[in-house]
């Protein structure tokens, strides 16, 4: 009677110490590992006509329909490439020239991600011979949510007055000219100024985590001013277009622009 007595207070005592049912409810989920990736983020090729290569980040890796777009449409522009390359330069050998592997690398870098939306920014680089290597930057903004892409226009609600937007990107690229170097040749005055929705843009990470806090536009070569110049990366803060936003996006936009969001390999 006394050792089931004894078995019955630490039960008891057991019972009291630990969680009630409410609060074991609550408690949160154990960690999970990561997600695998829908497939290899990398992929290279080198011949004696051309070499090409893709690089994705493994954000793209963790989400399937977005890797499955971007690799498998990759992979097909690159052996395209691959297989111009081998024609021209068998005629220019069967010539009697000399000439080196082409080139072509895709390489894409994530800019910032919300709940809903991924953005990425793609460095294409392509050299076949040339004087220099040429480059040309394009965006890719993922609805997480809807699985597609989201073309620049419909981030902003329709008939906008886009106005006051539109001049912020034109005094951002100005600064932008004006601090490039110290060559008055790459400070000339914007000649033409180009519509927020026309431009080529991303998400610009924000100083509040898991926003936007606002839009980077992209420019290649040549887009702004001459080559030397080189490509444009330039912001547009949140606060400038939050009026102007389409409402099934706009809360994904909140705080500033985080430091050096106008930064990038190709700048």
């Amino acid at each position: 009677m006394r050792n089931s007595l004894g078995l019955f207070l630490a039960a008891a005592l057991l019972a009291a110490c630990g969680p009630k049912p409410e609060e074991a409810a609550q408690a949160p989920p154990p960690p999970t590992a990561p997600a695998e990736p829908a497939g290899p983020l990398s992929y290279t090729s080198k011949t004696a006509d051309a070499e090409v290569s893709i690089t994705l980040p493994p954000e793209v890796g963790a989400i399937p329909s977005l890797y499955a777009k971007l690799f498998s449409e990759g992979r097909n522009e690159l052996d395209s490439f691959a297989e111009g390359a081998k024609g021209e330069l068998e005629a220019l050998r069967a010539g009697g020239d000399k000439p080196l592997p082409y080139g072509r690398s895709l390489d894409y870098a994530v800019t910032a991600q919300t709940p809903r939306l991924l953005s990425l920014v793609l460095n294409a680089m392509e050299n076949t011979g040339g004087a220099h290597p040429n480059t040309l930057l394009s965006t890719t903004i993922w609805d997480k949510a809807a699985g597609k892409a989201v073309a620049p226009a419909d981030l902003f609600a329709p008939g906008a007055d886009m106005t006051a937007a539109d001049k912020a990107l034109c005094d951002a690229i100005r600064a932008a000219k004006q601090t490039r170097a110290g060559d008055p040749a790459l400070t000339g005055e914007l000649k033409t100024c180009p519509a927020l929705t026309a431009a080529s843009l991303a998400l610009a990470a924000s100083t509040t985590p898991g926003k936007a806090g606002g839009l980077i536009a992209v420019f290649s070569p040549y887009a702004l001013g001459p080559y030397a110049e080189g490509a444009y990366r330039v912001v547009v803060p949140a606060s400038a277009v939050q009026g102007v936003l389409n409402p099934a996006y706009a809360d994904q936009f909140a705080g500033a622009p985080a430091p050096g969001q106008d930064k990038g390999p190709e700048s």
